[in-house]
């Protein structure tokens, strides 16, 4: 599939978003790691923990599901301009096999870009295996004007 060409791309922001350590809420509990940004891409991932496995001892589905859309927003960030917001608006989640221990990786990239929406297809890879695949629509903010 021919990928955009993404003029509006910062590598600035790019550089910066691995060394991000501050996250809160859900990113910061389920240790999401951002580990490769590039121009429409981005690769998080997290380590599978007890805590995060469902009674039958695979990661929970929700598990998944926030890894996908932290990623499904955030590898906007470098190509949006800054102050302006990404904010998830839908997006679908293909469950393809039980995820039990080690690493699981999400790499998103950007198949359509308008100054109001994006299109994200992310993959998400455990063990050397295709768990998850995921396509989700975006809906971008335009910074407010100063006064």
């Amino acid at each position: 599939m021919p990928r955009p060409a993404f003029d509006s791309y910062d590598p600035a922001v790019a550089e910066a978003m691995p060394a991000i350590t501050n996250l809160t809420g859900i990113p910061e509990y389920l240790g999401i790691r951002i580990t490769e940004v590039g121009p429409g891409t981005m690769t998080a991932e997290l380590d599978v923990r007890p805590e995060l496995l469902n009674p039958f001892g695979s990661a929970h589905g929700g598990t998944l599901a926030a890894l996908v859309d932290h990623v499904l927003g955030s590898v906007l960030y470098p190509l949006i301009p800054r102050g302006a917001w990404a904010a998830t608006t839908e997006f679908k989640l293909n469950l393809l096999a039980p995820i039990h221990k080690g690493v699981l990786v999400a790499r998103a990239e950007v198949i359509s870009l308008t100054s109001r929406t994006a299109v994200v297809v992310v993959e998400a890879i455990n063990a050397d295996r295709l768990v998850g695949a995921a396509q989700g629509t975006v809906t971008i903010s335009q910074p407010k004007p100063s006064p």
